[in-house]
């Protein structure tokens, strides 16, 4: 019989499943669509094959124990922790000149943008199949390696620059490799020397006592992250998978990400030295990029939830649908309150331009466009988010050069937004995804 075939394919590759929708899960990964369960198998959808086959299979003798949920909220706090430090640039200005200081802080921040988001998530593919001792390893000297890449490119520009590249791409990766842990606590501790220096030099214009301060942040951070993740350990029997296979995890990560930092830098590069509005057009952005993270883990925790409650994958899709639109909401209110804040300190300061609020509006639908690219990513958007964000890239270059970058920018990521969720529409309620 058909079904007793399936059954016993299911059996192999899935012996222990806890529920239907884990079957579900997996005869969808392989292919099966509703049509096929109706053609071929007789039941009204996968939902209903995926019950038969789960039904059908011998069970095991003890329940896989399930970890706890790990609270995704300390997400949020990313924006401001990665914020803090960068008081100190205008020190590093000093020393640098305003025009070198730019093209560093480029570098360093493309450089761990792209590097750190394939580190992560190598980590990660480790940290789901059980290795801690093994993920945590990975990102330490993924980080150190990111480091010394991101100094060698800048030796071009001076001995001076590298080192300041060296400091702030040690810092990034630091941070990243202490939020993979969970330290927290060590990063706030790390980050408020640099913090004190940014304000010391506004005051007083005290160049060498920021300039010192800010390093004693880096050390900091980099030491609290390489102690971080040593009580990790592996599981029993424990496989490590290929470094194909992690260099597959990684890639789709890292090229999204380059992408994004360009988009970004190319934009802003331009007006760190310009117009005060427009210099701090990306705050926003920056602050709540933590939130965007945070609402994007949200969203697949959430799901999960869904997964379990709904009966037919007609309702889940719906139901994804409007959890998706949700926490969009979510991410543009918390980057629009950020935005308005600034908007309003701007105007009260008398230095807000019509250029500046555009930007600045730019970027908080810049930020709502990340959180679904890192939706579309992880629901089999892995080709199709990087070619969506690399023709609005070009369309954002082409475009400023005929016209004012500004409003360009804004139209641009108002589409990319548009685009995005034309393309979640045909993914996001696929049911393997979240298993």
């Amino acid at each position: 019989m058909i079904l007793d075939e399936l059954v016993t394919r299911v059996a192999g590759q899935l012996p222990d499943p806890v529920d239907e929708l884990q079957v579900a899960a997996l005869l969808e990964s392989q292919g099966v669509t509703d049509q096929v369960a109706v053609d071929t198998y007789g039941r009204t959808d996968v939902f209903a094959l995926g019950r038969q086959v789960f039904e059908r299979l011998p069970r095991g003798t003890v329940e896989a124990e399930r970890e706890p949920r790990r609270s995704s909220w300390p997400h949020a706090v990313r924006g401001p922790l990665y914020l803090a430090p960068t008081t100190v640039f205008p020190a590093v200005a000093d020393v640098l000149g305003g025009p070198a200081a730019v093209r560093a802080m480029v570098v360093a921040t493309a450089v761990s943008w792209v590097w750190g988001s394939g580190a992560s998530a190598a980590a990660h593919q480790l940290l789901a199949r059980g290795a801690g001792a093994a993920a945590a390893r990975l990102a330490r000297w993924l980080g150190l390696a990111g480091t010394a890449i991101a100094a060698a490119v800048a030796t071009v520009s001076g001995w001076q620059s590298a080192l300041f590249v060296l400091a702030l791409a040690g810092l990034q990766f630091s941070i990243g490799v202490l939020l993979f842990h969970r330290r927290e606590i060590v990063l706030v501790t790390a980050v408020v020397p640099a913090s004190a220096g940014g304000v010391i030099h506004l005051v007083w214009e005290a160049t060498g006592i920021a300039l010192a301060l800010g390093g004693v942040t880096v050390l900091l951070a980099a030491a609290g992250a390489w102690r971080a993740g040593r009580e990790a350990h592996d599981a029993d029997g424990v496989r490590l998978p290929k470094a194909s296979t992690l260099l597959g995890a990684a890639l789709p990560g890292a090229v999204y990400a380059a992408l994004c930092a360009t988009l970004l830098l190319y934009t802003d590069s331009r007006y760190v030295l310009s117009a005060l509005d427009l210099a701090v057009a990306a705050a926003p952005l920056v602050l709540g990029m933590g939130v965007v993270e945070w609402r994007a883990q949200r969203f697949f925790e959430l799901a999960s939830d869904e997964l379990r409650r709904c009966a037919v994958p007609a309702e889940f899709r719906k139901a994804l649908w409007r959890l998706l639109l949700r926490e969009l909401g979510g991410c543009l209110v918390a980057l629009g309150s950020a935005a308005a804040v600034l908007l309003v300190v701007l105007r009260a300061a008398d230095v807000l331009t019509l250029p500046g609020a555009l930007l600045v509006d730019g970027h908080v639908l810049l930020g709502g466009a990340f959180f679904l690219g890192f939706v579309l990513v992880r629901t089999g958007g892995a080709v199709t988010a990087p070619l969506i964000l690399a023709a609005v890239l070009l369309g954002d270059v082409v475009a400023g050069l005929a016209a004012d970058p500004v409003p360009v920018f804004l139209v641009c990521t108002t589409a990319l937004s548009l685009f995005l969720l034309v393309a979640l529409r045909g993914s996001v309620g696929q049911v393997r995804h979240y298993r």
